[in-house]
């Protein structure tokens, strides 16, 4: 069976990738920093300690190795790039790219969006380097043969990632939905979110891995399924049994309240609507069957609550204080006038 060199992980997403190549008798070796905790998670995989930014050190690594396949999931410049294409140019017979559907651009020219159809241009450094980093592996590609395949996961749960509908990656709400504490929701419930276990897209990475219908393709990795803000947020409630209230905030005076500015944020968390059509892959891995998205929210609970992660929900914080204006504002506002 086929040796697969992974750079980068085990993470959110490339954990799943190194079991399902594990499940399938691949030999899997991952080039990362701190080796040794992982090495007794992953005793059949061999570990290679470095920096992707050593060159050399990489391309010793990756020949000790003899791989014929190669996943990069932790690329995120042209640069780097570079350097990989410059050690395994010769030498295999496909490269995974993990690039982000970020490279779609926001809003969505297209919902739900195909590969195909016309980008908007990305927004922010990370978007805009991993489509640099896409156009230069294409440009080989077209140009060389050179075999790449590029899969662009979308937002992906994990223990340390959770897509919330505001910020802190859930680490917030799931305490206070536990505790029935009211939960804000941007706009009216309905917006659309596209959100998929990472470890399962993990795992649809290591479909493609050593199929050569997949050179010289692009695929969105996700859940087969979007969402609605309200299903998904159903999806924590149901399995905390909580009852919390709803409070809807239009988006617009989300994004003008006092101190949003200031807090890190993904554009399209609560700004626009995600959702991307997945027949691509669908089409080429017909046999792929998906794990249900719960999985990944049990997992988020589950691990957190055993490390004791989430903080204290009674702590007041900025949602507080928008949802406490909103209230104010719908409660002075106007009576309607009666005929």
């Amino acid at each position: 069976m086929a040796k697969v060199f992974i750079i980068g992980g085990p993470g959110n997403i490339s954990r799943g990738t190194i079991d399902y190549l594990l499940e399938r008798n691949y030999e899997v070796a991952v080039f990362t920093r701190g080796i040794d905790k992982k090495k007794s998670q992953y005793a059949d995989v061999s570990f290679y300690e470095g920096d992707r930014d050593d060159k050399d050190n990489l391309s010793k690594c990756f020949n000790d190795f003899g791989a014929e396949l190669i996943i990069d999931t932790i690329c995120f410049t042209p640069e780097q790039a570079e350097k990989v294409y410059e050690v395994v140019k010769n030498n295999i017979k496909q490269l995974i790219f993990i690039s982000t559907v970020d490279v779609y651009g926001y809003p969505l020219s297209r919902i739900p969006f195909r590969e195909i159809d016309p980008y908007r241009p990305a927004q922010g450094s990370y978007a805009q380097n991993k489509y640099k980093i896409e156009l230069f592996y294409w440009d080989k590609y077209w140009k060389e043969g050179f075999p790449v395949t590029i899969g662009r996961p979308s937002l992906s749960i994990g223990p340390d990632f959770c897509p919330m509908m505001f910020w802190d990656w859930g680490f917030k709400a799931v305490p206070r939905m536990k505790e029935n504490m009211p939960i804000l929701v941007p706009g009216d419930g309905l917006g659309l979110m596209h959100v998929g276990w990472g470890y399962d897209v993990g795992r649809m990475v290591g479909r493609m891995a050593g199929d050569a219908k997949a050179i010289g393709k692009d695929y969105t990795l996700s859940y087969k399924d979007c969402i609605t803000r309200d299903d998904y947020i159903s999806l924590f409630a149901h399995y905390l049994g909580s009852s919390s209230e709803r409070v809807y905030i239009p988006q617009q005076y989300i994004e003008r309240f006092n101190g949003v500015e200031e807090i890190p944020k993904i554009y399209h968390l609560y700004r626009t609507n995600m959702a991307f059509c997945l027949d691509s892959f669908q089409k080429d891995f017909p046999d792929y069957e998906w794990m249900p998205l719960e999985k990944g929210v049990q997992e988020f609970i589950e691990v957190n609550y055993r490390r004791n992660a989430f903080p204290d929900p009674h702590e007041e914080c900025i949602e507080d204080m928008i949802i406490k204006e909103w209230e104010k504002i719908l409660k002075d506002w106007p009576a309607k006038p009666k005929y």
